[in-house]
């Protein structure tokens, strides 16, 4: 297969890359980016049922760049998770074999990329 001057292994590979990056923004647990579905669901999640602890700001224009490394550090220590749930597709619920909090692998199609907070209470 090429690929501009180069050859990608396979198609799993790409496939995989490219949704990593959709729900991560990266391809390891320390650089995850806000600009990606766990991102965006960590983020309103802090902001509006946790008064923003990990981000420093209910602003949704300001939060603190360390805040999802600070998050992983406090849930890996023994805090509680914040309360919501990134649903993904079977095999994604790691990176570089490490479990990312509040992210559950399903089969289920209707349930593939959405985020539940307060306990199922609000579904994006």
């Amino acid at each position: 297969m090429n690929w501009g001057k180069g050859m990608w292994p396979s198609w799993q590979l790409a496939t995989y890359i490219q949704l990593t990056n959709g729900i991560y923004g990266s391809q390891s647990p320390e650089t995850i980016i806000f600009q990606s579905l766990y991102g965006a669901a960590f983020l309103y999640a802090d902001k509006t049922r946790n008064g923003g602890a990990y981000t420093g700001s209910t602003d949704q224009l300001t939060s603190n760049p360390a805040s999802i490394k600070n998050y992983f550090k406090a849930v890996s220590e023994g805090e509680n998770p914040l309360d919501f749930t990134l649903y993904v597709p079977a095999g994604y619920g790691s990176l570089e074999t490490r479990r990312i909090p509040n992210v559950e692998e399903t089969e289920d199609p209707g349930k593939v990329f959405t985020a539940h907070f307060g306990s199922g209470a609000e579904v994006w």
